[in-house]
């Protein structure tokens, strides 16, 4: 079994929002995840929700932490849903709670082929809807292997592909006995339909542009089928974003295919069809890039001067470019690394001013020192220096990265909170303990919030004391605004700095500002906090909003624990007297009223 991964609650906050890391927490602790398993780098589990069928969640781990993760709900707000944090909150707190499995490919490692062979067949029998997808699997192997011992175009079976994608295309189907609603099959048929994507890619992958055509076409042309394409207008991600990979793919086939005149004026004729019946959905359609390559392949003289070494500053379109032109250049750029084709990757990447593939190539070609130098010179934002530090970590040059990373944090512009946040969990992860703390915080610095505090309290340990009081001051120093109150807030308290968060209250006057700040200083400052709440529900009473009187008396409940605390609490009780006798003519606040005054009888 692979080894674990060392993740904390701060590793786990920062992947969500501060509402699903709570609601995630609350599922944790009560016990909604279930079925916990881990194969491998997979983690999965049933997560208990408000649905009648759990939720299913896949996380995918190295040994640097979270790579990636999935999960059933439909949550797309940002981070990851609270499904997902109770499950890695219970691979850190409850190990002895996951079922560790072998991963698959161990299990049949060792497997008699006669005894693979009758599984696959039970299997089949089961889920008959598997057999088209195992026809299409096998054809494309055999034609993979036929492609190895011969020179000739390997014989892909179109109309087998074809009956595959008019089976998942079909309309809601019946599968185990249940009945699917079309809207939430999308995403399984864009699942299964990228199995087919990806033998493509493996074509691409290995030169071969003709037989990721022969795969590519029947797909792109049953993609048509107008009653699928009618659920974009209700699931235009999933959707969209998959045309947008088989876009992708064309362009790199036919980069890569040796094709003829006739058969490239049969693709543009194909391609300038689709794309004329795709934009009656969006008004970016796909097949603009394969269409675009198709129309100019590699005899474009603007593409021909760009990979050329010399002047860079080349007009790649000769007008303005379209809103697909980076797609389209990077499709160029993906063929010429394939092919080996290194100077002029660099040559073109340079003219396009793609800086991230430019580096990116630098690293791979190990020409480390041009990477770093370039950098140096040449990287004008924080997104820029994550973005070649990521490629140095992942071509395993991690103390090049640490000094790229730390060049960025110095540098103006966007990102610089994500990459001083990176460097932070890197360093740390390299036991340099000195650049994670101030990494740490620069993270705060960029974009103070909770998490990142937290994290900067795990990292200074004796020095934390002197730490905190820089970062509170360098808090206490900003402009807070409307939309980072709540965040400032949060820290405040966090810190017991009552003050500084009565003071944002005081000043923003926002039920959800002062709610959170009352909820916490009424022991400490119990007369603020009597004050703060008569005048969040006083303007509630007096106007009559009579949907909002629970809100009233949940602020009136809150005045009434800082009385208690203050020992005032017969002063409260005839202020709520008052409140009552005097807007007894509302039916529905008296009796809230006379209930709260009961709750607090015995105190």
């Amino acid at each position: 079994m692979e080894q674990a991964p060392t993740i904390t609650e701060t590793t786990i906050r920062n992947l969500a929002r501060p509402q699903s890391y709570d609601r995630g927490e609350d599922y944790y602790e009560r016990g909604a995840v279930n079925e916990i398993t881990r194969r491998g780098s997979l983690l999965r589990a049933a997560v208990e929700g408000s649905q009648y069928q759990p939720y299913q969640v896949q996380i995918e781990l190295d040994e640097t932490g979270v790579v990636d993760t999935r999960c059933s709900c439909p949550y797309d707000h940002g981070g990851v849903c609270k499904h997902r944090v109770a499950v890695l909150l219970t691979y850190i707190h409850d190990p002895d709670e996951i079922s560790q499995r072998p991963p698959i490919s161990e299990l049949v490692a060792d497997t008699d082929p006669a005894e693979l062979r009758d599984l696959l067949v039970a299997l089949v029998e089961r889920r008959p809807d598997l057999a088209e997808w195992i026809e299409s699997q096998l054809e494309t192997a055999q034609s993979e292997d036929t492609a190895d011992t011969t020179d000739q175009r390997p014989n892909i079976n179109r109309d087998s592909i074809r009956r595959h994608v008019q089976y998942v295309l079909q309309p809601p189907r019946e599968r185990g006995g249940q009945t699917h609603d079309p809207y939430a099959t999308v995403e399984t048929d864009v699942e299964e339909l990228g199995e087919l994507l990806d033998q493509a890619w493996a074509a691409i992958d290995a030169g071969n542009g003709e037989t990721a055509l022969d795969i590519l076409d029947p797909l792109a042309d049953e993609l048509m089928d107008r009653e699928w394409l009618a659920l974009s207008y209700d699931d235009s991600q999933a959707i969209f974003e998959f045309f947008d990979e088989v876009d992708t793919a064309l362009a790199e086939a036919l980069l890569t295919a040796d094709l003829a005149d006739p058969e490239r004026d049969d693709w543009e004729a194909r391609l300038r069809t689709w794309e004329n019946e795709m934009s009656s959905y969006t008004d970016r359609p796909p097949y603009n890039v394969a269409l675009a390559v198709i129309q100019r392949g590699w005899d474009f003289d603007p593409i021909q001067q760009a990979m050329t070494p010399g002047d860079r500053n080349v007009d790649l379109w000769e007008a303005e470019p379209p809103w697909y032109a980076e797609e389209c250049i990077r499709a160029y750029l993906n063929v010429l690394e394939r092919q080996g084709r290194i100077e002029e990757y660099l040559n073109l990447a340079a003219a396009a001013d793609l800086v991230d593939a430019y580096v990116t190539m630098l690293v791979a070609d190990d020409r480390i020192d041009e990477v770093i130098e370039y950098g140096q010179q040449n990287l004008h934002s924080p997104d820029d220096a994550l973005m070649l530090a990521r490629a140095l970590r992942n071509h395993d040059r991690p103390q090049a990265a640490l000094e790229i990373a730390q060049h960025g944090v110095t540098l103006d512009g966007s990102g610089k909170a994500e990459l001083a946040e990176w460097l932070r969990d890197r360093a740390s992860s390299m036991d340099d303990h000195d650049i994670a703390l101030e990494a740490a915080a620069a993270a705060f610095e960029a974009a103070p919030t909770l998490a990142a505090y937290q994290a900067t309290e795990e990292l200074a340990v004796e020095d934390w004391p002197a730490v905190r009081e820089e970062l509170l001051e360098t808090l206490a120093d900003r402009d807070t605004t409307q939309r980072s109150a709540h965040r400032h807030i949060e820290i405040f308290l966090y810190a017991e700095r009552y003050d500084e968060a009565i003071a944002i209250a005081d000043r923003f006057s926002d039920d959800t500002v002062v709610e959170p700040v009352a909820d916490t200083v009424f022991e400490e400052r119990p007369q603020w906090t009597i004050d703060a709440c008569k005048a969040q529900a006083e303007p509630i009473i007096e106007e009559g909003k009579s949907q909002r009187y629970r809100h009233a008396v949940d602020w009136l409940e809150i005045a009434g624990n800082a009385a208690d605390a203050a020992d005032e609490l017969d002063e409260w009780r005839g202020y709520v007297q008052d409140l009552r006798d005097e807007h007894s003519q509302k039916y529905k606040l008296r009796p809230m009223l006379e209930e709260l005054l009961e709750q607090f009888e015995d105190r």
